[in-house]
């Protein structure tokens, strides 16, 4: 028989005693569905996250680190042109000029290669490595790698324009890296693996990115940019996106996907795997 019941104040037309038993106490299966939905829906967003910027990383299959870019050929390359913590305006081409190149290789997915090319009138070097390396000429590369856009899930790591100089989170197990100066003209070839041990505790950051495997698709924060130091002090930092290099909010989409890079053997011509089926 339908009828209306009074149950604390509250007005249930057509229920019985168990309904009303069943909304005080939803049964715990439905709690862990939803639960389960909800952390599923909140990881799934973090990890398709869309930052302003977004660069594809392809794959370059047996990668050298020795300075020679002749494997990059077909990497898109981005340029050193937005300002990030410090800098009046952009500098003159005969002051500095920078850019940049990322890619991975399924045969090591726990490291990020870069190939970066600066031009800077002076090197700046007066600090030692974990000291003060911002007033140093480097460059810097940072990761939010759980894509949660504050600083505390920020790492950092710092490559001195010495050739020498390794800061914050580098360290000479996760950090291996080439740099060729021919008079103004700097070449950084580098290949970080985060899950290697960190450098300087204070930048280490541990549980960010310790177990970073590239895969096709994934998805993860990057800011990388140059510090460019005159006078003995930082006149510009400069990179591939604007805002502070410590908002988590202002970094750009680093997306790893399958594509494989292919260079021609007599290195005057470079194809992807796709091209080269056809």
């Amino acid at each position: 028989m339908w009828r209306v019941q009074i149950d604390e104040g509250a007005w249930h037309t057509g229920s019985t005693d168990s309904d009303v038993e069943e909304r005080r106490n939803p049964p715990m299966k439905k709690l862990m569905i939803i639960a389960v939905a909800l952390i599923f829906l909140a990881t799934h967003l973090a990890a398709v996250a869309k930052r302003d910027k977004q660069y594809v990383a392809k794959q370059i299959t047996n990668l050298k680190v020795d300075g020679d870019l002749g494997e990059w050929e077909r990497a898109e390359i981005v340029a050193f042109d937005e300002l990030k913590d410090v800098g009046a305006g952009i500098p003159k081409a005969s002051d500095f000029t920078g850019q940049g190149r990322v890619a991975w290789s399924a045969q090591d997915a726990t490291r990020i290669y870069f190939a970066v090319e600066i031009t800077d009138d002076k090197l700046q070097d007066v600090n030692p490595d974990n000291a003060g390396w911002w007033n140093d000429d480097s460059v810097e590369f940072m990761f939010d790698f759980d894509n949660g856009m504050v600083r505390e899930s920020l790492v950092q790591w710092t490559l001195g324009a010495n050739g020498k100089d390794l800061s914050a989170a580098a360290s000479k197990e996760n950090t291996e890296w080439v740099l060729i100066k021919n008079g103004n003209d700097y070449i950084y070839e580098v290949a970080i693996d985060p899950t290697k041990p960190r450098g300087n505790p204070a930048f280490a950051n541990p549980g960010k990115g310790d177990n970073f495997k590239a895969t096709d698709g994934l998805t993860i924060g990057l800011s990388f940019h140059y510090n460019d130091c005159e006078g003995g002090t930082r006149e510009h930092q400069i990179g591939w996106i604007p805002g502070g290099a410590w908002d988590g909010l202002a970094y750009g989409d680093l997306i790893f996907d399958n594509e494989v890079l292919a260079v021609d053997p007599s290195g005057k011509l470079a194809l992807t795997w796709g091209a080269l089926k056809k």
